[in-house]
């Protein structure tokens, strides 16, 4: 395949605008229309990938890192446990609301009174990254401004964002493009943080054309590996223009923050 072809229209990973797949959330919701083990597997997929803006919220709200490690583990661990699912409003049908709103009133009821039982042997962990949490935690940006649920959907656009790119970079890698990604890769959110394009078309022996072209379809592919994420995390097609929205909104701080 040349370096600057576009991903056949049948990728596995695209989903036409006009039909909604059935997500992860979605099937959680509807857990009685399903098996309980295949519900219970989709939220912990959900989680896994997600958990670190609600460690970021708890560090925001002032606690320390081993105080946010166990307050999110054990989070996790009793909604895991919990007929959580079962109280969900049909208003929270964004996971992020809902994972959100869940924490809150954990950490209020629920997290003091399960402390010691947690620590004294209680149920397994999720196997997450809390070895690299609090230097990641420590590179984010120190605004006094940004509140805990601002820097929560923050986090959480960040992560949907680096999952989408990830995605890509094993699209391109599978069908032979790895360095054009490694190329563009850099410049598919800020096009003037890596030298010229002229130079890096030359370096991939492309002409300034067929390097732009790259560039926008590789843009492309991004936005609809990102809609199909988004489509993950809501319960209806209807929702995901708006949580795209949201989340674009989110990474830009305070002053463009969508309540």
């Amino acid at each position: 395949m040349p370096p600057d072809s576009s991903p056949s229209n049948t990728s596995p990973h695209s989903t036409p605008r006009d039909v909604f797949p059935s997500t992860r959330w979605s099937m959680v919701l509807r857990a009685g229309a399903t098996t309980e083990s295949q519900a219970h597997s989709a939220l912990e997929s959900l989680c896994r990938q997600y958990w670190y803006p609600l460690y970021t919220f708890v560090r925001r709200q002032g606690r320390t890192h081993h105080d946010a490690e166990d307050g999110v583990q054990s989070f996790l661990a009793h909604l895991l446990a919990s007929d959580s699912l079962a109280r969900a409003r049909p208003e929270l049908g964004r996971f992020r609301t809902f994972l959100l709103s869940a924490l809150r009133n954990f950490l209020t009821n629920e997290w003091h009174r399960t402390r010691a039982a947690k620590r004294g042997g209680g149920q397994p962990h999720f196997p997450l990254e809390f070895d690299t949490a609090e230097e990641r935690f420590s590179r984010e940006p120190a605004d006094p401004a940004l509140t805990p649920e601002q820097a929560f959907d923050r986090n959480w656009a960040i992560s949907m964002i680096d999952h989408a790119i990830a995605g890509l970079r094993d699209e391109y890698g599978n069908s032979g493009r790895a360095a054009l990604f490694t190329a563009l890769g850099p410049l598919v959110l800020n096009s003037s943080n890596i030298g010229s394009h002229a130079e890096l078309a030359a370096k991939l022996g492309m002409n300034g054309h067929a390097f732009t072209v790259a560039l926008q379809r590789l843009r492309k592919r991004l936005g609809e590996r990102l809609r199909v994420d988004v489509a993950e995390t809501v319960v209806d097609e209807v929702s995901v223009d708006a949580e795209l929205r949201h989340l674009i909104a989110a990474l830009d701080g305070p002053a463009s923050f969508v309540p």
